[in-house]
């Protein structure tokens, strides 16, 4: 068990410290002893995910095990991971237990994908973890995860506000060591233009609604609610309806049921 909150809360000086590190190699350290009493096994602070345009620069201290990383990519769990669509549109923190699928019975491709996932990557250690979401300056917006063993759950919703507060420092310190990413955030990404029936058909794609009830809620033939999600796919360069949810989401085209 662990101690008290208050005898792992460091003061507020051991926020604004993290601004004098030389480097980032510095600020990985002091990190490091900020989140070890915690039981956090690994964290990883990530600026501009790949999600709209894979060419742009991305920016990452700390890090997951090796083999995670790589049968993430692998499977490319970036374009359904709800922690990153998450943190792209939303300011507040996310538990992952609060983001894995629960109904078993669920048969929708896209919920399935998710709970293997977050399976997955409990059998490399990372069973449980929250992500703070971090937006700015400017453009640019990332995240940062601590995670650990799946019993960590308890210990990450009890110093859920330090580790909040933790990551807005880490962002702001690790600003000063990519200066021309901010400096230069590149040529603005055309999004694709979506019709407003294409929007709410994925809107409701994305709550797991099938065709037939789509149409339903809109008022139109389960054909053309096909129609519209067809179209949409075609515009973001997918294929399938989950594809094109999450391509969605991740471009900031629409929100999450």
């Amino acid at each position: 068990m662990l101690p008290p909150l208050q005898a792992f809360t460091p003061p507020l000086q051991a926020f604004t410290d993290l601004q004098e590190c030389p480097s980032a190699d510095a600020l990985t350290r002091a990190v490091d002893r900020l989140t070890g009493p915690f039981g956090v096994s690994h964290w990883l602070y990530a600026l501009d995910l790949p999600l709209v345009d894979d060419r742009r620069r991305q920016f990452t201290l700390g890090g997951y095990p090796q083999l995670w990383v790589e049968r993430y990519l692998e499977q490319d769990y970036l374009r359904i991971d709800p922690i990153v669509s998450h943190c792209h549109d939303r300011a507040t923190p996310l538990r992952w237990c609060d983001a894995v699928p629960t109904d078993q019975r669920v048969i929708d491709p896209h919920q399935q994908a998710i709970r293997r996932m977050f399976g997955e990557a409990g059998e490399f250690g990372l069973g449980a973890g929250v992500s703070i979401p971090l937006h700015g300056p400017g453009t640019h917006w990332g995240l940062m995860s601590f995670a650990g063993e799946s019993g960590l759950n308890p210990e990450l919703t009890r110093y859920l506000p330090y580790l909040h507060m933790l990551a807005h420092y880490v962002h702001e310190s690790a600003r000063r060591f990519i200066p021309t990413m901010f400096a230069s955030p590149g040529p603005a990404v055309e999004l694709p233009h979506l019709t407003g029936r294409e929007r709410e058909c994925l809107f409701w794609a994305s709550a797991g609604k099938t065709s037939w009830e789509i149409g339903q809620l809109l008022g139109i033939s389960e054909r053309t609610s096909v129609f519209h999600l067809q179209n949409a796919a075609r515009k973001l360069g997918v294929s399938g309806r989950q594809a094109a949810v999450a391509r969605a989401v991740t471009m900031g085209l629409i929100s999450t049921y």
